[in-house]
């Protein structure tokens, strides 16, 4: 085991002491190398630099104990965030936390020598590291029992470049980020066997693009890719050069419209979201709707004059907007998503329109959250599930992320305790947990500390038969049963067990960053699940039954699709960051029909008529059973 996790562990350790050795001599440099040093490091919206030391210019800073840090939560970024200290070394009395997010600055004074992550609760995949030196100059080794991860590879401590080296959200450069990050180039791409239907448009939110920065001049990275699910080729990209300067900052969830015609599309590292017009790319409208803005969907309830009205959480905020998109974005309403601070994220809506399920990633200090039930017309909350040290509801742990299956079950992905809670929404009640994460040796289950790896996005096949849970890992470790750090689970929601786990990634010893997944059309039945991963430059296709058999014991990778078009600038993050993922059409039950009814009427573009024409009975509409 010792061996095994050497081999995994050390490649481009060498690259690591180097930029430390130079840290080091910066320091000294600047004489800064007596007690009492106080720096800054800036929360930034840039890709694995999210923590930006003004002495390093990197993630990592290194100083002394009783040296105080400064961390600067709005100076460079677009939104809130807060600094949250996840891990420290033992001996440690340091606690470092928000119950809000917010915008202010936050200072540290470092008590003992060792390691100390940091991460935003908003934005959780958000790192920055203090290494802390002992008298003799040197930093501690990173121990099993500071961080259980270390445990299940076998050991009892790492040397700290060792885990830094590892660790997937620390690549502030060029270099760092192709040591880390799954970048393949056209040679390594496979296509499915079978075509889909229409388009898969993914938020690249990690994207360079030159000249798009804020008003005061901070890079805000992200395009959007557009794939034709018909060729599996990419036929387009959409930047944020044309709207106003900070309207546009790491794009990551979208939605479309019941004819098809727009996508909206919002800025999580921002405030804002955009209406776009699918066939030209055109950015038609901006709206400002709150503080880092999450995920979208159109409430379908065709019944009611709310019907194809924008709902969207705000993760930095307590609320869910509603926004009219009628001619102009309006926002026209707006509601707490629970009782206190909510920080709700990835919502969803029940097929029939009436109910909404919200996760809220955390209520105060620390990571417990809870899940809410609201109606969907005027936004009571029908209940709220709470994070309850005991019981099912101990899972709660930063929950994220929903779906639902028809209007009696939804099933939300909790970031750090691993699991999927599946909730009865005719009770209200979590009738089960399920594990989806790994750690090091194979054992399913286990908090974030015991993995390093945080399920995202949940959702539910449009027929209702199976979940795919994108799983994301924070580091290069492989682990059996994959071989990978990141993976799909499948669940079967006839018995909600997991029954497969699918390899995510291309390249050994390299991290994806599986993030987003949603279901689209697979051209004569079916569905694939279309996989972005934020680590990567490529599209993950899935098929959860190759052979039909109503089984997805047999789900397998059908497709890998680089995303990377040759865009000047992008260099290594061309095509990288795959988060929000929308195929269109949108296959959901209580969605398509919507679409499906238009057909003929005129209201469809000759382009979406013939996305509509290719779709089977059965995906026309797929309620799923009881």
């Amino acid at each position: 085991m010792w061996h095994k996790a050497r081999e995994t562990l050390f490649p481009g350790a060498i690259f690591i002491v180097l930029v430390l050795l130079l840290t080091v001599f910066v320091i000294r440099s600047n004489g800064l190398f007596q007690s009492h040093y106080e720096g800054t490091m800036f929360l930034t919206d840039e890709p694995g630099n999210w923590f930006k030391s003004d002495v390093t210019g990197t993630p990592v800073v290194i100083v002394n104990v009783d040296d105080r840090v400064q961390f600067d939560r709005n100076t460079q970024s677009g939104t809130r965030h807060t600094v949250t200290l996840l891990i420290k070394p033992t001996g440690s009395n340091l606690e470092v936390d928000q119950d809000q997010a917010g915008n202010g600055k936050v200072e540290a004074s470092f008590d003992v020598p060792g390691v100390f992550l940091f991460v935003c609760k908003v934005h959780p995949y958000m790192t920055g590291v203090v290494a802390v030196r002992d008298a003799r100059g040197n930093i501690p080794d990173v121990t099993a029992q500071e961080l259980p991860f270390i445990g299940h590879l076998g050991l009892n401590s790492l040397p700290a470049v060792t885990v830094l080296d590892v660790l997937t959200t620390i690549a502030s450069d060029e270099a760092t980020k192709t040591a880390k990050w799954d970048i393949i180039g056209a040679g390594n791409q496979t296509l499915p066997a079978v075509s889909g239907v229409g388009e898969v448009w993914l938020d690249t939110q990690f994207e360079r693009v030159p000249g798009q920065v804020d008003g005061a001049g901070f890079a805000k990275p992200g395009t959007i890719t557009i794939v034709d699910a018909g060729k599996f080729t990419v036929e387009r990209e959409i930047n944020g050069l044309a709207v106003e300067p900070g309207d546009w900052n790491n794009p990551h969830n979208m939605w479309t419209n019941t004819n098809l015609s727009v996508v909206y599309n919002t800025n999580w590292f921002g405030q804002t979201i955009n209406k776009i017009d699918r066939a030209s790319g055109d950015i038609l409208d901006t709206v400002v709707t709150g503080e880092a803005p999450t995920h979208l969907a159109t409430i379908p309830d065709e019944d009611s004059d709310q019907f194809g009205i924008l709902t969207n959480p705000l993760s930095a905020d307590n609320d869910i907007v509603k926004v009219s998109n009628q001619g102009d974005l309006k926002v026209v309403d707006h509601f707490p998503t629970g009782v206190g601070r909510n920080h709700p994220h990835g919502h969803w809506i029940t097929a029939d329109g009436t109910k909404i399920v919200v996760p809220n990633v955390f209520k105060g200090l620390g990571v417990t959250g809870s899940i809410s039930i609201l109606d969907a017309d005027n936004g009571d909350i029908l209940r709220e599930i709470s994070h309850q040290p005991a019981g099912l509801e101990s899972a709660l742990l930063m929950p994220i992320a929903a779906g639902i299956r028809g209007n009696n079950k939804a099933y939300v992905s909790n970031a750090a305790s691993g699991e999927v809670s599946v909730i009865d929404l005719n009770t209200t009640q979590i009738i089960k947990n399920i594990p989806v994460t790994i750690k090091p040796n194979g054992q399913v289950g286990g908090t974030i500390f015991d993995t390093l790896q945080v399920p995202i996005q949940p959702p539910v096949s449009p027929d209702g038969r199976f979940v795919g849970v994108a799983v994301l890992s924070l580091t290069t470790v492989g682990r059996p049963p994959t071989g990978s750090p990141d993976h799909v689970a499948i669940i079967d929601t006839t018995t909600d067990t997991v029954v497969k786990f699918l390899d995510t990634v291309a390249t050994p010893n390299k991290g994806a960053g599986t993030h987003g997944a949603n279901w689209g059309a697979k051209l004569g039945g079916g569905y694939y699940l279309h996989v972005a991963n934020q680590f990567a430059n490529f599209l993950t296709v899935i098929d959860p039954d190759p052979n039909g058999d109503g089984s997805a014991t047999d789900a397998a990778v059908v497709g890998r699709i680089l995303l990377a078009n040759g865009n000047t600038g992008a260099g290594v993050t061309d095509g990288v960051g795959g988060q929000g993922i929308k195929p269109i059409p949108n296959m959901y039950d209580g969605w398509i029909q919507d679409t499906v009814a238009l057909s003929g009427t005129g209201q469809l573009s000759a382009e979406v008529e013939g996305w509509i024409d290719a779709l089977t009975a059965a995906q026309k509409n797929p309620t799923p059973s009881p």
